[in-house]
């Protein structure tokens, strides 16, 4: 399923908040896909308590966030095949921002004065 070369650490949080979130269930999900080159295990609190369940997949820290059991296989199908390539939806936007903080709070700066000047 991943490429031979390649070998992935899956780390799901079991801590409360991401337990209340359904993380077991994420974590067993997970777990049908274990192979010589993806090491699935449940961990500790990541520190993203509120964007539960969280998973962090290694050597790559992609931290993916709010995944629930149907978005596991999304996960393994793109992230962790081949030349695989992260799930851009599913990630966590604090660990992955496409744009710098003050880009993004000028943009909705200047969207909230265009929809002033409109009214």
């Amino acid at each position: 399923m991943t490429d031979s070369h390649q070998r992935y650490l899956v780390s799901v949080c079991q801590h409360r908040s991401c337990s209340r979130s359904g993380a077991e269930e994420v974590l067993k999900t997970f777990q049908r896909y274990q192979s010589d080159t993806l090491m699935i295990h449940g961990c500790e609190c990541q520190g993203q308590c509120g964007s539960g369940p969280t998973v962090r997949v290694m050597p790559d820290d992609i931290w993916y966030c709010r995944v629930q059991p149907h978005d596991v296989e999304t996960i393994i199908k793109n992230h962790l095949t081949a030349n695989g390539q992260p799930v851009k939806s599913l990630q966590n936007p604090r660990m992955h921002q496409s744009q710098s903080a003050y880009a993004h709070m000028a943009a909705q700066y200047q969207s909230y004065t265009q929809s002033q000047a409109d009214s």
